[in-house]
């Protein structure tokens, strides 16, 4: 997946293209050095190198992004292209409304500025990711930058009252809010499939936008855990895989409670793999947890 963003600066001549070239050889060196130990090393230590590796490119993606208008205030940098202020500055709002919220439930405080990358067309945001054209994300979050598709991209009204509340009801800072969380409290050591569930879960708790409702799914045979856990973003049903990955969370909280959730990150962010935090947090490996709400689940539908 190519990590970089697609975008002509403004640096003079030769200057941006060494900068580029710089930060690419040091973000080769740490991708190898995290494959290495993700194979190899304990997982504290693992996190310790993740912390570095996504310093580093979220320092790139601010380099790479430096030639773009921006918005700031205490704990956010917006950085969009001209002609795109209005959602910029919904953007940020959206930003100043959620994140005390988020961090709040999860009890976390950023160390820096979050930078949110405003794309005017989902094409330059697919490209930022190296992603065909034809993906359909309204946002990303990935190695603590969030980047988000203009709300004018997708947002079919002129009221701009109208657009705030879509945006704000259905937009995606909240949900991608979320994963930056998790992603620093986890140390990035958490399956796709738990933080989607844990950013679904906040996202409904914060604006009732959910994917699908349980009755949705009624009948369908669910995915194997194992399944989630190895090839999330290949599963043929993605519909499917997110409300499994959301209805695993709300078992999670509605039976082991709210402070299940929390502990299982913190256990997650200690380096333990999801059925080790499982069996500290519940008592339970991955595969009784999966009878559990299987059967929890029968009783829903």
């Amino acid at each position: 997946m190519n990590i970089y963003p697609l975008i002509k600066t403004q640096s003079p001549p030769g200057t941006g293209q060494l900068l580029l070239w710089f930060w690419l050889k040091i973000m080769a060196v740490f991708v190898a050095l995290v494959f290495v130990l993700v194979i190899r090393v304990p997982g504290q230590i693992r996190g310790y190198v993740y912390h570095i590796f996504r310093e580093a490119a979220r320092a790139q993606a601010m380099i790479s992004t430096r030639h773009m208008l921006t918005l700031s205030d205490g704990h956010f940098l917006v950085r969009y292209y001209p002609g795109d202020a209005d959602s910029a500055r919904l953007v940020l709002k959206a930003a100043r409304e959620f994140y005390p919220l988020v961090a709040r439930d999860f009890r976390f405080s950023a160390g820096k500025k979050i930078l949110l990358v405003v794309h005017p067309t989902r094409e330059s945001l697919n490209a930022s990711f190296g992603w065909p054209a034809s993906e359909s994300a309204m946002g990303v979050y990935w190695a603590g930058v969030i980047r988000v598709l203009s709300p004018r991209a997708w947002i079919d009204a002129r009221d701009p009252q109208k657009v705030e509340e879509v945006f704000v009801g259905s937009g995606p800072v909240a949900h991608e809010l979320t994963h930056l969380v998790v992603d620093y409290l986890t140390r990035g050591n958490v399956p796709r499939w738990f933080t989607e569930g844990v950013a679904q879960y906040e996202e409904y708790r914060l604006t009732g936008f959910r994917f699908a409702g349980t009755g949705d799914f009624a009948g369908q045979p669910l995915y194997d855990f194992g399944e989630m856990e190895r090839n999330f973003d290949e599963l043929p049903n993605q519909t499917l895989a997110y409300w499994q990955s959301l209805a695993v969370v709300e078992y999670l909280v509605e039976v082991y409670g709210e402070e299940s959730l929390h502990k299982i990150l913190a256990a997650l962010g200690q380096g333990r793999d999801m059925n080790g935090a499982l069996q500290q947090v519940t008592g339970r490996d991955l595969d009784r947890f999966a009878a559990g709400f299987r059967s929890w689940l029968g009783q829903k539908l």
